[in-house]
């Protein structure tokens, strides 16, 4: 593969000034050989993620509590957890898989194109190998969804943000067992974000800058949860741009999945079962059956992740095919 000479030069730029191209063209080819190519895109050509209260849709203003809160920390100065049109955009191919999240983060009209974040996933199901792209508006001006430039065409931190600052985010701390999570909010278009829960998983990595992000998970055996999708380590690896908070898999997303936690921007309806248990989607039983199949399962899920020692928690590695080229660094 020729990923190996793209390891050299990102090796002589993290090395010294001596290189000629910046880190956002470094990690821009690295991707461009491990996934390919990504398209320049249109936010609206998005779908719209959907806010509602009480099962109905609102769009004329972001409402402090909601059915669906976002899961996601949108900043002091943002309209909260509640913020209506943001968009979902799905830009796979036959090869990859590529998710877009255009954020809004204040209430702006329905027919805005400007957002406070874009978000960009890339992955190859094949051999794991992912990409991460993020845009955020600064302090006086927003980010245009119109006409986005292909992150894989990145020279510096213009528009995308350079990996550095990208790592930095922490995004693989919540994304720390799939490349694509599921959350109330997201899970109301799943039908729009590709899916790979047990596929090979890991971040296409020049100069090491996304090391802390974790990358193992919990090999439970016979636990009901981890029959559906892993659970990673993200509450047990280095500490986050959060600091002691860990909303990943193994951390604060298990329990607002599982209505151990009642998340920020819950309404009533978000806050009482059935939808204080978004795991598993769709489950359509009563509470007691929930329980009878499912807080068991939850209960070792946290067990391993308070002390995953335990011979029954078996801390793996996540598989993938890019490994053995990243030990030869």
């Amino acid at each position: 593969m020729k990923i190996a000479s793209l390891f050299a030069t990102a090796l002589l730029f993290f090395a010294g000034p001596v290189a000629s191209q910046t880190s956002s063209e470094i990690y821009s080819a690295a991707c461009i050989e491990e996934i390919g190519a990504i398209p320049v895109f249109d936010c609206d050509a998005g779908v719209v993620v959907p806010v509602t209260v009480d099962g109905v849709r609102v769009s004329d203003h972001a409402p402090p509590l909601c059915d669906h809160p976002a899961l996601l920390s949108n900043g002091a100065d943002s309209d909260g957890q509640c913020v209506p049109h943001s968009r979902i955009l799905n830009l796979s191919t036959d090869t990859a898989q590529v998710s877009v999240m255009c954020r809004q983060k204040l209430y702006r009209a329905p027919d805005s194109t400007d957002y406070d974040e874009i978000d960009v996933i890339a992955h190859n199901p094949d051999t794991g190998a992912t990409c991460w792209f993020q845009a955020k508006a600064d302090a006086e001006t927003p980010v245009s969804g119109l006409q986005v430039p292909s992150p894989t065409s990145a020279i510096d931190g213009s528009f995308w943000a350079e990996p550095e600052r990208v790592a930095s985010d922490g995004c693989g701390f919540c994304h720390d067992n799939d490349p694509f999570m599921y959350s109330p909010f997201v899970g109301q278009v799943w039908s729009h974000v590709p899916v790979n829960p047990f596929g090979p998983y890991a971040h296409v990595d020049p100069g090491g800058i996304f090391a802390d992000w974790p990358t193992t998970v919990m090999n439970m055996r016979d636990n009901t949860c981890t029959g559906c999708h892993r659970i990673g380590s993200g509450q047990l690896g280095a500490e986050g741009p959060w600091g002691t908070e860990k909303p990943g898999t193994c951390g604060q997303l298990a329990d607002w999945m599982t209505g151990q936690q009642i998340p920020e921007g819950a309404d009533s309806r978000a806050a009482t079962y059935p939808g204080s248990h978004a795991m598993p989607p769709g489950f359509g039983e009563t509470e007691a059956a929930w329980n009878v199949i499912y807080a068991e399962a939850t209960s070792m899920v946290k067990s391993c992740c308070s002390d995953p020692e335990q011979a029954i928690c078996s801390l793996t590695p996540i598989q993938s095919y890019l490994d053995e080229i990243y030990s030869k660094r």
